[in-house]
């Protein structure tokens, strides 16, 4: 069953810009300093997203990455950490606390602009999931979600591992159904000849969504 994408909520907190000034000393890619001193990025997305203001645009030379100016951490600095890219304004992580040896990085959006529509995806998630839906209303949002996101950033998702992938595959695993068959939601999104981005459904094990 295919399932088309429906116009989504996007309206989330005030985000903050980063500094221009710095930006520029860094030679920040055009598209990426435009995007990060306009809307910027949140405070805080549900702890997936943390700013850290000491830390902010630090510079660092990173492993497959190169040059790279930090932008924030997940859950509060204990664990992964967002770096811009300054040769080509993608986002990486950099997996592992801050105290620790750099030994793991992996581009994980490929645009700021791309990492703003994905975040803001998963913070209207958050904001809309709730105990109180129904059955039938706790699928559409899951469905809806994981199209939205793979639509803001589709090559991405192609990785399975990438950490977006695993993040919505989060959230697909708060659905009361199991899926039929051995993939995943993220993977049954698809443009079609229209330009119109649709989940081919496949449906669940024991389809009873009463």
């Amino acid at each position: 069953m295919r399932i088309e994408a429906e116009p989504f909520d996007y309206s989330v907190p005030t985000w903050r810009p980063y500094d221009a000034e710095r930006l520029a000393a860094l030679g920040a890619p055009g598209p990426a300093a435009s995007a990060l001193t306009g809307r910027g990025l949140p405070d805080g997305a549900f702890d997936h997203f943390v700013r850290v203001a000491d830390r902010e645009l630090e510079e660092a030379d990173l492993p497959e990455c190169g040059k790279a100016a930090f932008l924030g951490h997940v859950w509060e600095g204990e664990n992964n950490s967002y770096w811009l890219s300054l040769a080509d304004g993608s986002v990486w992580m950099r997996y592992g606390g801050p105290d620790e040896p750099v030994d793991h990085m992996k581009r994980i959006n490929t645009s700021v602009e791309a990492l703003q529509s994905v975040l803001a995806v998963y913070q209207a998630w958050v904001r809309d999931e709730s105990e109180d839906l129904d059955v039938q209303e706790r699928e559409n949002l899951i469905n809806q979600t994981v199209i939205h996101a793979v639509a803001a950033d589709p090559e991405v998702f192609e990785d399975d591992e990438n950490w977006w992938s695993q993040t919505f595959l989060e959230v697909e695993f708060t659905s009361a159904k199991i899926l039929e068959g051995d993939e995943s939601l993220f993977q049954l999104v698809t443009r079609d000849a229209s330009g119109r981005w649709g989940l081919d459904h496949p449906g669940y094990e024991e389809d009873d969504l009463d």
